[in-house]
């Protein structure tokens, strides 16, 4: 039987309320369950979905936007044969102050990661910094370190117009 290639895409815009983080986290892994077998890798994706959503709801700047939006996309290609090659994609936009220093300390963990020579090493020199922090230190920041180990993704981000694009590119 032949390889059947397809693609998929979902772009929403999402109320900025913590509830819709976990609703789409399970309503992305749904998805992507339905589509392939590969489960480990269906739950990877969501935790990175759920991850880039915390972010943005937490991080986005909501002031003079009580109840505002954000843009989530997914989007990907891959084929129905076992073993066949996926990629996919979620990116999370929201806006930010110009002066937010979580976006710095956003660009910054990326320039981080990629200092190291595998997103293994990344996660674990991160739970070791962790594991050595003074209790009442702790800002873990751990959050995108998971999404690129465990989500096998690279991160990129960029800031436009007052919006922070965080896009995670994953094989699976």
């Amino acid at each position: 039987m032949a390889a059947q290639s397809f693609s998929f895409s979902i772009d929403l815009p999402i109320r900025s309320e913590w509830a819709n983080v976990d609703l789409l986290r399970t309503s992305v892994q749904n998805c992507f369950t339905a589509v392939f077998s590969d489960i480990d890798g269906c739950q990877a994706l969501a935790m990175v979905t759920g991850e880039l959503l915390e972010n943005a709801v937490k991080y986005g700047d909501w002031h003079g936007q009580p109840g505002g939006t954000f843009r989530l996309r997914v989007w990907g290609e891959g084929t129905r044969n076992v073993g066949g090659g996926r990629s996919a994609h979620v990116s999370v936009e929201s806006p930010v102050a110009a002066d937010d220093p979580n976006v710095a300390a956003l660009l910054a963990t990326l320039e981080w990661i990629a200092t190291f020579p595998s997103t293994r090493d990344a996660y674990r020199a991160k739970l070791l910094q962790i594991a050595e922090a003074p209790g009442d230190l702790i800002e873990s920041r751990l959050g995108l370190v998971r999404c690129a180990y465990e989500g096998n993704c690279v991160l990129r981000a960029e800031v436009v117009d007052g919006t922070l694009r965080v896009t995670a590119d994953s094989t699976f």
